[in-house]
């Protein structure tokens, strides 16, 4: 009897409980990051896109982290970020179909903010702040001349992604900071 009752609830919680892994695959991701004024490509600007779930309930949708990648473009100013598969267990979920895109490099205005001192990055896909999935695209990011711009360029950062998924650009952000003058801020220490 007790292994009759332990298949019968094997069999309804196996498929109940299938149901909240989710999976979906992005990308690939490239382009190329240039100067607004020169054209000249940008080497070493981070590129870092995160992933999000979404949780559908009465008063819309709420999301959630899932995944980051970072890269770091090239001498030629290009960037690559290969097709990724991102898994994840969570009840009445689905993904957010877009990768959501922020590049950096000190001293230049920061992909996607279109603040005023930031006016010149382009082009801006729909929504902001993604770029289009297998498609070269050409970034522009003006250089911010004005330390004032500068100091207010420190809050392009992505909110909720882990440090460990974005170390590059802490340690990018981290420059400028040391050289407007400011703190820099620092990634937890990973449990050994």
């Amino acid at each position: 009897m007790k292994s009759i009752t332990a298949l019968l609830l094997l069999i309804i919680i196996l498929p109940v409980s299938a149901g909240c892994t989710v999976t979906h695959k992005y990308g690939p991701y490239y382009g190329k990051v240039i100067d607004t004024e020169t054209k000249e490509p940008i080497e070493g600007a981070v590129v870092l896109v995160v992933f999000h779930t979404e949780e559908w309930g009465p008063a819309g949708s709420i999301t959630r982290f899932a995944d980051a990648l970072e890269t770091v473009t090239d001498r030629n100013g290009e960037f690559k970020i290969p097709n990724h598969r991102v898994t994840t267990f969570r009840p009445l979920q689905g993904w957010d179909r877009y990768g959501y895109f922020t590049i950096f490099k000190p001293e230049y205005g920061c992909y996607p903010w279109s603040y005023p001192w930031n006016k010149d990055v382009k082009p801006m896909f729909v929504p902001g702040g993604t770029l289009p999935a297998d498609q070269f695209v050409t970034i522009e990011l003006p250089r911010l001349k004005a330390k004032e711009d500068r100091l207010r360029n420190q809050s392009c950062f992505p909110v909720s992604v882990p440090d460990e998924k974005m170390k590059k650009l802490i340690e990018l952000n981290n420059i400028e900071r040391v050289n407007l003058g400011l703190q820099p801020t620092h990634i937890k220490e990973e449990k050994q």
